[in-house]
């Protein structure tokens, strides 16, 4: 498998994360994506076959085994959950739909913080305050109901618990995104072990594409 990747997306790092979970890093081949340093709004030189691979070049797409493009994060943790050799992070049966709920609101934390990271990135005079404020008031949100589905987070791994780690370790990395542990003590205490897993450790974001 051949994953296009950078280290400072939630979404890449959730994909990363995942697969050295299920005990699948060593199948995947890293392409680093190089990005220009000025941004404005230049034409953007992908890295070589993301493109061909993904029309969307969305960070992070994996290439399967099979030559299949996966351009969303969500199928790459799917299809990675289907290669697994023991326990996936994916439960089975009527489980699934209640982690799929959980997932949907943490999904939407990293939605929302790249969406806030796209708009700083534009010239500063057109970057928009009230976007910003919408965002962190969903970020807000989000991290109010997995506060209170925290409890929900004490059985096994599984794929929300990932996405969730990617959020909490996103917000606390950016430094224009506020602290979510005030007001919300069981996602703080979660979260603090959570972040001691190896993977967790091994996948820390950087802006820095190395391997």
């Amino acid at each position: 498998m051949k994953l296009f990747w950078t280290p400072a997306s939630p979404f890449t790092r959730k994909v990363c994360v995942t697969a050295r979970e299920l005990g699948l890093w060593d199948r995947i081949e890293v392409a680093p994506t190089v990005w220009p340093l000025d941004w404005g709004y230049a034409t953007v030189s992908f890295t070589e076959g993301l493109a061909e691979a993904n029309p969307v070049a969305r960070i992070p797409t994996l290439v399967t085994d099979d030559d299949v493009p996966l351009g969303d994060s969500t199928l790459i943790c799917q299809h990675l959950n289907s290669l697994a050799p023991n326990a996936g992070v994916i439960p089975e049966g009527a489980d699934q739909w209640r982690m799929w709920s959980r997932y949907a609101v943490a999904d939407g934390i990293l939605e929302a913080q790249v969406a806030m990271r796209a708009e700083l990135l534009r010239p500063t005079a057109g970057v928009s305050q009230g976007f910003l404020a919408k965002q962190r008031d969903r970020i807000a949100r989000c991290f109010d109901h997995l506060e209170q589905r925290a409890d929900e987070f004490d059985g096994p791994l599984d794929l929300t618990q990932i996405t969730a780690g990617m959020a909490c370790g996103y917000q606390d990395w950016r430094d224009w995104l506020d602290d979510f542990r005030p007001g919300r003590p069981r996602l703080a205490r979660w979260y603090e072990a959570f972040s001691q897993r190896t993977a967790m450790k091994v996948t820390e974001p950087s802006e820095t594409p190395a391997h």
